[in-house]
C-alpha cells in the first residue's frame, strides 16, 4: 500500500511539473490568437466576403447583345450591337443598398465573433479555474505525505501509532483518487479551449496564466443599457438592413420608368441599282404593363416590418439579459466576498488548533485530517465563488457587447 501511494505522488509530482513546462497564455494573448488564427474566426470573416462580392453584381450593367438578321426577300442582311441603358436610377439605389448589405454582414460577423470570443474567454476561466484546483490538490497532497513521514517515523522509533499512520495513508489515497478527477476535469478544459486555436497550440501542454482579476466598480444599469444599444453588433445590423430594405424598395419602385434599348450595327441590302451598305440604329422600350415592381416592393415592405419587429425583440432581449446579468454578478461578488471573509477568518483558525492539539495529544488523528479536509473543501469552494463571479462578469459583458469591466483584453 505504501509503495503505490509514493508511487501516486511521485506520478503527482511528474505531471506537473510536465504541465508547468506547456505553452502558457494569458488571457489577451488567447484572446489575439483566437483573433488572428481562428478557423472560427475565418469563416466567420468570409461569410462578408461573400455578401460583397454578391453585392456588386446588384448595379453591373446588363451585358450588350450582338444580333445578325437576314432576310431572303430582297437580301437584306443587318449587324447589330444591342445595349440597355440603365438611365432610371435603379442600379445606383441598389448599388446604395448592397453597400448597406455588407455593412450588415460585417455588422454580423463581427457580433458572432464577439459571442465565439466570449466563449473562449469562459474557456480560458474554466481552465484557469481546473489549475488552481489542481494546485490545491497538490498542496494538500505534500501536507499529508509530511504528515505520514513524521508518523512513519514515530513508529519506527516506537513512539507512533499504527492506526495513526494506516489512517493517514489512507487519505493519501482518497486524495490520490480526487486529484484523479481533478487531472481529468484539467485536461477536458485544456481541450475545450484548444479548440477555438488553430492547430498551432497543442491541447496537451496549454496553460491558462493570470488569475481571477480585480473587482471592478460596476456602471449603473441605465449607463450599461445604453452602452448595449451602442455596441451590440446584431441590434446595430437591424437598423442597417432595415436601410438596406428602404434602398432595395426605392429601386423596385424604377421598375416603373422603362430603360431605353439602343441598337446600333450595319446594313446591307439589295437595291434596282445592286446592293447598297449603310448605319443602322434602333431604339425601343418595355413597357411596364405587367411587372411594374409592385410585387418586390410589398415584398420589401413586409421585410421592413419584419426587421422592426426583431428590433423590438433584441430590445427586449438585451435589458433582460443585462438585467439578469447585472444582478448575477451583484450577488455572485457578494457570495464570494462573505465566504472568503469567513474562509480567512476561520480555516486557518480550525487548522492550526487541530494541529496543537494532536501534537498534545487531545485530538486523534481523525479530527486533525478531517481539519485538513475542511480547509481543503473550504479553499476549493473559495475558488469556486470567486470563479463563478468572474464568469458571471463575462456574461454581462457579453450582454454588453463589449469588455466593459476587461477592456484591457482587447488587442
Amino acid at each position: 500500500m505504501r509503495v503505490r501511494i509514493v508511487m501516486g505522488i511521485v506520478t503527482m509530482a511528474v505531471l506537473v511539473l510536465v504541465s508547468a513546462q506547456g505553452q502558457e497564455l494569458t488571457e489577451q494573448e488567447a484572446v489575439r490568437l483566437f483573433l488572428t488564427r481562428s478557423p472560427s474566426a475565418q469563416e466567420s470573416r468570409a461569410g462578408t466576403a461573400i455578401v460583397e462580392a454578391r453585392t456588386k453584381g446588384w448595379s453591373l450593367w446588363p451585358n450588350p447583345q450582338a444580333g445578325y438578321d437576314h432576310e431572303g426577300a430582297g437580301l437584306t442582311q443587318i449587324s447589330r450591337v444591342q445595349q440597355t441603358l440603365p438611365i432610371n436610377g435603379r442600379l445606383r439605389l441598389l448599388r446604395r443598398a448592397g453597400a448597406s448589405a455588407v455593412r450588415v454582414a460585417e455588422m454580423q460577423s463581427e457580433h458572432n465573433l464577439w459571442k465565439l470570443g466570449s466563449d473562449m474567454r469562459r474557456a480560458f476561466y474554466d481552465l484557469l479555474l481546473a489549475q488552481e484546483r489542481e494546485a490545491v490538490m497538490r498542496d494538500a497532497g505534500s501536507q499529508l505525505q509530511e504528515v505520514a513521514r513524521i508518523l512513519r517515523e514515530r513508529e519506527t522509533h516506537g513512539e507512533g501509532s499504527r492506526f495513526d499512520l494506516l489512517r493517514a495513508e489512507r487519505e493519501q489515497s482518497e486524495l490520490q483518487a480526487e486529484w484523479v478527477s481533478t487531472r481529468a476535469l484539467t485536461a477536458q478544459a485544456r481541450s475545450r479551449l484548444a479548440s477555438f486555436f488553430d492547430g498551432s497550440v497543442d491541447p496537451v501542454s496549454i496553460r491558462a496564466q493570470g488569475d481571477f482579476g480585480v473587482r471592478k466598480e460596476l456602471p449603473s444599469l441605465s449607463d450599461l443599457l445604453q452602452t448595449a444599444l451602442q455596441s451590440r453588433q446584431d441590434y446595430q445590423a437591424e437598423h442597417q438592413q432595415q436601410e438596406q430594405f428602404q434602398w432595395e424598395e426605392r429601386a423596385a419602385t424604377r421598375l416603373r420608368v422603362p430603360d431605353p434599348v439602343v441598337s446600333v450595327g450595319f446594313k446591307r441590302a439589295e437595291g434596282l441599282r445592286g446592293i447598297h451598305y449603310g448605319p443602322y440604329v434602333g431604339f425601343s422600350l418595355s413597357v411596364p404593363v405587367f411587372d411594374r415592381g409592385k410585387t418586390r416592393v410589398a415584398e420589401l415592405e413586409a421585410e421592413l416590418r419584419r426587421s422592426s419587429y426583431r428590433r423590438e425583440v433584441l430590445d427586449q432581449q438585451i435589458q433582460t439579459e443585462l438585467i439578469g446579468a447585472y444582478e448575477a454578478v451583484q450577488l455572485r461578488r457578494q457570495a464570494a466576498a462573505e465566504y472568503r471573509l469567513r474562509f480567512d477568518q476561520e480555516g486557518s483558525e480550525l487548522e492550526r488548533i487541530a494541529q496543537a492539539a494532536y501534537q498534545e495529544g487531545e485530538l486523534g488523528i481523525l479530527e486533525l485530517l478531517d481539519a485538513y479536509r475542511v480547509r481543503r473543501q473550504s479553499t476549493l469552494r473559495t475558488l469556486e465563488f470567486t470563479a463563478a463571479a468572474k464568469q458571471a462578469e463575462m456574461e454581462l459583458e457579453r450582454a454588453a457587447g463589449k469588455p466593459i469591466l476587461n477592456p484591457e483584453v482587447l488587442p
